[in-house]
């Protein structure tokens, strides 16, 4: 019952906060500094040349042909070296959980295979969720399979004429988005950006509002306390993040056919997550900000930051090492990484543990120094 009466007063202030929301119908105007911090971020983070391709070789053969192959790869500054693998299975793991962009497996009888003049297949797997990155992927791993091809072509051919020699055969497979489709890679990024903007910005811009019309002050003489007063204003937008989303992924799914292959609830879950750091942030620049327009620039500031660092565009692998570095404190990273894990590649908890945890901590971080800030202001 005791809970029961605490909640009650919160209700009756989400009410009060969907009333309004409904009511503010204002369009917000770009600002100046956002094309010029665009500009700047965009200069460094959005590239698109491909380097640090994580490749992960399992050579079955070992022989010396073999391992001239695998050798071949890191003769440029494109491949470097993955984890390595002692068997498919853990080959495919590595492929799985995004610790390798590329797979090859060379099966036993390679050499022999060449040496007799039979045509040699080598098994070529590359992880195809961001499709564009996965095209150019393939098209320079079967550039070096063909370059390592022609030398072996002219070596037989000086050394036995009458052998007949053909042609190394790399079989390729592209997993998780077979068909190369890049709405398949975009669009899970997409929803990210929609709960960010829903949740963070409108919190930001709603306690910034009650300031300027002064019913802040009205809601601080009232019975309730700044817990009550905290959940009242942030239940709202947290609902309307799920109700965005509610709406987002039927039309993803029906209208532009993205495979969900792994769980709405799992999502629901780290959503939950995610929102404890969109939620903490607009409440945190609502304490730093006099009107709406400062609330704006504040959160746009860093929710474009942490869109260009995030991998929504671009991989991070591809970006400078002290951007790379600063891309561990951009919590969007890590959900932008969760959720398309989930939408693709159907990964499970387990899986998603290494992006959740330092989701959580920043999350938790950041909604802990908000409620402190904002408490205080208000006191």
């Amino acid at each position: 019952m005791k809970s029961l009466r605490w909640f009650i007063p919160v209700l009756h202030l989400v009410k009060k906060e969907f009333r309004q929301i409904l009511r503010d119908r204002k369009m917000l105007r770009m600002v100046f500094m956002m094309p010029i911090m665009q500009l700047l971020i965009l200069g460094y983070a959005a590239t698109t040349d491909l380097k640090n391709i994580r490749l992960t070789i399992l050579d079955q053969d070992n022989s010396p042909d073999s391992r001239r192959l695998a050798e071949a790869f890191f003769q440029n500054n494109l491949f470097v070296h993955g984890p390595a693998a002692a068997g498919q299975t853990e080959m495919e793991e590595h492929l799985f959980r995004g610790r390798a962009d590329v797979t090859i497996w060379i099966p036993r009888g390679y050499a022999n295979d060449l040496a007799s003049g039979r045509t040699a297949e080598i098994a070529l797997a590359v992880d195809g969720v961001n499709s564009n990155a996965a095209g150019r992927t393939l098209g320079y791993a079967q550039a070096v399979v063909r370059q390592e091809e022609t030398r072996l072509l002219e070596q037989k051919r000086l050394s036995q004429p009458a052998l007949k020699i053909h042609r190394v055969d790399a079989v390729s497979r592209f997993f998780y988005n077979p068909e190369l489709e890049s709405r398949n890679y975009m669009i899970p990024g997409i929803a990210v950006i929609l709960v960010t903007m829903i949740s963070g910005m409108m919190t930001g811009m709603a306690i910034v509002r009650e300031k300027e019309m002064g019913t802040l002050e009205q809601l601080l003489v009232t019975p309730l306390s700044p817990r009550q007063l905290i959940a009242g204003k942030l239940i709202p937008f947290a609902v309307l993040a799920f109700v965005e989303l509610g709406i987002a992924i039927p039309l993803a799914v029906f209208w532009f056919h993205l495979p969900l292959v792994g769980s709405l609830l799992l999502f629901a879950g780290c959503t939950l997550v995610y929102l404890l750091v969109t939620l903490g942030g607009g409440l945190l620049a609502s304490t730093v900000s006099h009107t709406q327009q400062q609330a704006m620039f504040t959160i746009w500031f860093f929710t474009i930051f942490g869109i260009l660092t995030s991998g929504y565009f671009y991989p991070v692998e591809n970006m400078p090492r002290w951007i790379y570095l600063l891309t561990y404190a951009n919590p969007m990273r890590f959900f932008m990484s969760i959720t398309r894990g989930i939408f693709l590649k159907g990964v499970q908890l387990g899986d998603v543990v290494q992006d959740l945890i330092p989701l959580f901590i920043i999350g938790t971080i950041t909604f802990t120094v908000a409620v402190l800030r904002f408490r205080k202001r208000i006191a």
